[in-house]
């Protein structure tokens, strides 16, 4: 590919709710472009940007993919982004990069569940954004009507910029309102042509009356347009689009465009709109990122001539050619073997081979300038989020925004011996979607995965077998709940043994005492007159610490205890410090049940997203899992409603939501606190645990 000046670029995500047609728009403008000789098709799995095999085998995108070709003398590196919620971490990396969208809606439908959690990422993003309504040949398409339910649903007030010629079987045509001009096709897909014709005379009137709303659109985002305007001089089409692509760039404009991609019918017309309306890297606000050390802000420059800022959005890792991270460079300009730092680890790297791409196809490049998106091949030190900056300006650039895990499930391998390979599968497919994570719980012994929603772990766990070689299970996680006390106690315990040769002695006195919710853990040494001599007090600590990681009702840990050693004896040849740590451990559990032990639940704090219409249903679900509602507010069109609910009530929370609201509903929870378990389910809780441990101990 040849080299394009900044002002020549255009980086463009193509975001949307799933099956709307976004890939599809994608191969018939990769097709129209000349950068590949056939339309792939979904169905086929033979498309060039889903291009993975569980991509192909489920029929839908899953990761993030770049295709980078040539129209009209402009280079436009186009993101396809997932449209399922479960991978809408890749939306993310995408929107974090891209200087403009294309928000893509189905003519049939209008506005969905997609659209609405895109949007809010738009939004948040300030993406300069054009909507494309697609499948215009579909049965019951409605431009207008799909225009309407953006504005009824979300609020999104988007401004035709062409009128369809016919609709659903009858669509064969488009008014162009910037230019005034109709042009019809004929022949589909491959076989598509474009003639520009006269306006149709049933369209004349509202073809009119739009393009003068248009052209009062445009003209208030320059003043020199509006002088214009308002003198009741006529803007020239240059004009016209120049006031667009200034209203875009405010976010306070979206023209809406249609065709159908699958029929390669309009399509041609809306890669002119991307070069025409659509900003280059320099028409919109330059990154201020953070200098070292978290050192005043910088602006970086989109200028070649810069020293070099520069992005890291996604990493691919690719099982026979190692990772494949893609890079948006910002300021300066990069090439094959060239030094930086990596600012976010503070480490050098250097850069191999860097590539254009069009999905797995990949084009070598030699230089790379501001403005411009890159692939490069094996970065040993760098990550999804960091930033490469030149030794000389040590600048960071925020990583992507990504949203918190919704859900999670323990994992474990199906095989002994394989845990491992799992850990190190995990981590690379943390790599390639930060969205999905996993940890490990002491308490219950489990690791977990964490992420958007149960299609996103099904396809880990599908990735994990195909690629890494490991089969695993996913279940209910364990609670991790605590055990305390309600009440003070005291006891002794003695620890003797005669083995024959030096026997062991120990003798220990304590009182437990409760503590405040949160205080953790506190040891009081109130011995007097050396009836347990100092050296093996540390000793008794050290019991009382190993008895609280597995208390006495159901195994889980103690927290929330004051523990004092008060009294003891020793023997002056058999006592020992294990001896002691053993007497510790012994006592502090048999004190533990006299002092009122109860069992304590984590709680979450849950903050729910919904339409107003849903809120009634989402508060009564709430309440009936045990929760307690905070309060409400308002934003916009929606409800947040923040309530503390049980964590063992919220399992696969993030499915039942959606059904619950149709979809529409959205939710982030964090860690609050413990309380106590209410009595009944306790006691079931502790039967259940004792259960387990007994079954275990008979397997064993």
């Amino acid at each position: 590919m040849k080299d394009f000046s900044t002002a020549q670029i255009r980086n463009v995500a193509l975001v949307a709710h799933h099956g709307v047609g976004k890939t599809s728009l994608a191969e018939a403008m990769l097709f129209l472009a000349k950068a590949t000789n056939r339309l792939g098709r979904i169905a086929d799995g033979t498309t060039l940007l889903d291009y993975a095999p569980d991509e192909i085998q489920r029929q839908l995108t899953i990761n993030l993919a770049l295709a980078q070709f040539e129209w009209l003398g402009h280079k436009i590196n186009l993101l396809d982004t997932p449209g399922y919620a479960d991978f809408v971490g890749d939306v993310h990396c995408a929107l974090r990069v891209a200087d403009a969208a294309l928000l893509v809606l189905r003519a049939n439908t209008g506005a969905e569940v997609g659209t609405e959690v895109v949007w809010e990422i738009l939004r948040h993003e300030k993406t300069p954004t054009l909507l494309v309504v697609n499948m215009m040949d579909k049965e019951h398409a409605d431009f207008a009507g799909s225009l309407k339910s953006l504005r009824d649903r979300i609020g999104l007030n988007a401004v035709p910029a062409q009128l369809p010629i016919g609709q659903a079987e009858t669509f064969h045509g488009i008014v162009d309102l910037i230019e005034n001009k109709a042009h019809t096709f004929t022949g589909k897909g491959m076989e598509e042509k474009s003639q520009e014709v006269t306006i149709p005379d049933d369209l004349k009137q509202a073809a009119a009356a739009a393009r003068a709303r248009l052209i009062e659109e445009a003209a208030t985002g320059d003043e020199e347009l509006m002088e214009k305007f308002l003198g009741g001089a006529e803007l020239t089409v240059e004009e016209i689009r120049r006031g667009l692509c200034e209203r875009v760039v405010q976010g306070d404009l979206i023209p809406a465009f249609c065709c159908s991609a699958y029929g390669n019918l309009g399509v041609r017309e809306i890669l002119d709109e991307v070069v025409d309306v659509l900003p280059s890297p320099l028409d919109v606000k330059p990154q201020v990122p953070v200098g070292q050390n978290g050192g005043a802000p910088v602006v970086c420059k989109t200028d070649p001539r810069e020293p070099v800022a520069a992005l890291v959005f996604k990493t691919f890792s690719e099982q026979h050619l190692g990772d494949l991270s893609l890079i948006r460079v910002y300021s300066g300009t990069v090439e094959p073997g060239k030094e930086l730092l990596n600012t976010t680890r503070h480490r050098s790297e250097k850069l191999g081979t860097l590539y254009d791409l069009v999905g797995k196809e990949r084009l070598e490049c030699k230089t790379v300038a501001a403005g411009d998106i890159v692939a490069a091949v094996k970065l040993r030190e760098t990550h999804t989020g960091d930033t490469l900056a030149d030794k000389s300006r040590p600048i960071r650039l925020g990583p992507p925004a990504f949203p918190e895990p919704v859900t999670e499930e323990c994992i474990r391998s199906k095989t002994k011996g394989d845990e491992e390979k799992m850990a190190q599968g995990l981590n690379r497919l943390h790599e390639e979607d930060p969205t999905f994570s996993r940890a490990y719980e002491p308490s219950t012994k489990e690791t977990l995965v964490r992420g958007m929603g149960d299609l996103q772990l099904e396809v880990m766990v599908d990735r994990l077998k195909k690629r890494f070689g490991v089969e695993v299970v996913l279940s209910r996680p364990h609670v991790p709940y605590r055990e305390t006390i309600r009440g003070k106690a005291q006891g002794e315990y003695r620890h003797k043994k005669q083995t024959g040769g030096r026997g062991q002695f120990g003798e220990v006195h304590l009182r437990l005492e409760p503590l405040k919710r949160g205080e953790g853990f506190k040891f009081a040494d109130e011995v007097k007159g050396g009836v347990v001599p100092n050296q093996y007090i540390p000793a008794v600590e050290k019991g009382v610490v190993a008895a609280m990681d597995r208390g006495p009702l159901a195994g889980y840990p103690v927290v929330d205890v004051l523990a004092a050693l008060f009294f003891g004896k020793h023997h002056d040849v058999d006592s020992s410090e294990m001896a002691f740590k053993i007497a510790a451990e012994s006592c502090f559990h048999q004190v533990m049940l006299d002092a009122h032990p109860v069992l304590l639940e984590p709680i979450g704090e849950i903050q729910v997203r919904v339409p107003e219409e849903f809120l009634g249903d989402v508060m009564g679900d709430l309440s009936s899992k045990r929760g307690k509602i905070l309060g409400t507010e308002s934003d916009g069109r929606y409800q947040i409603v923040r309530a503390l609910v049980p964590l063992a009530e919220t399992y696969k929370y993030a499915t039942h939501l959606r059904s619950l609201t149709q979809g529409r509903g959205m939710h982030s929870s964090k860690f609050s606190h413990y309380e106590e378990v209410p009595r009944e389910l306790a006691d079931k809780v502790i039967a259940a645990a004792r259960a387990e441990k007994e079954a275990g101990a008979a397997a064993s």
